[in-house]
């Protein structure tokens, strides 16, 4: 990127299906910050109702929607979720957490190609380029653990994880999402590996830490 004194950088998944983007100081963008960035970048530029994203994506996608007036429904955690959701839920634009976006008038699946026309056109219509507002989202922090867990107790730990936060704010789409002091977690049990992931997310590290940390040792607790 330095070398060539390029704007962007884009790689393509072997599907061309999901982007990766580096910014124009050579800096990678992960797919959370990604997906704000677009996020917000499409809210700027277009007309917008309601969207559409994964239940792990970052409460970011809540709060640029906000500024907007723009609905946020919350799906589960895989490509048939964001396609069901573009054709079913009338929603103008579908993000996901792996480099995967919907737009409308296109189709209902995630094309990479048609990221990259749009991520440039809306570049271009704010006259700003990625290593200028990918600051404005930095300030969200993430942190992603697996603990181990037979496959024979999956049940038995979600029937704990659910009665013991019965009381709190959460969201039951793919596990478990539990919203804590300024932050939230989400606990699901791996699909392919006798494993539950554990994913946080807040402003502070501390908070973060202790979040992840208290739901790890539930799951683990669970188990006995």
């Amino acid at each position: 990127m330095k070398s060539l004194n390029a704007d962007i950088g884009f790689m393509l998944n072997p599907t061309a299906e999901k982007l990766t983007v580096v910014d124009e100081n050579g800096n990678l963008i992960d797919s959370q910050l990604l997906l704000l960035i677009v996020t917000h970048l499409f809210l700027c530029t277009h007309k917008v109702r309601r969207i559409a994203v994964p239940v792990a994506a970052s409460m970011g996608v809540d709060e640029i929607a906000s500024r907007y007036g723009v609905e946020v429904i919350r799906v589960r955690n895989n490509h048939l979720a964001m396609m069901e959701a573009y054709q079913n839920a009338g929603v103008d634009f579908v993000g996901g957490t792996l480099g995967g976006f919907i737009f409308p008038d296109f189709q209902m699946g995630t094309d990479a190609m048609m990221a990259i026309v749009y991520i440039l056109e809306m570049m271009a219509r704010e006259n700003v380029r990625l290593g200028d507002i990918r600051g404005k989202f930095e300030h969200y922090l993430r942190k992603q653990i697996t603990v181990p867990c037979p496959w024979s107790k999956k049940g038995q730990v979600l029937r704990k994880l659910i009665t013991s936060t019965d009381e709190k704010d959460r969201q039951l789409i793919d596990g478990v999402r539990i919203f804590e002091n300024g932050g939230w977690v989400l606990v699901a049990p791996d699909n392919l590996t006798a494993a539950f992931n554990i994913l946080g997310e807040s402003d502070s590290a501390e908070s973060l830490d202790k979040m992840v940390n208290l739901y790890k040792n539930l799951v683990e607790e669970a188990q006995n």
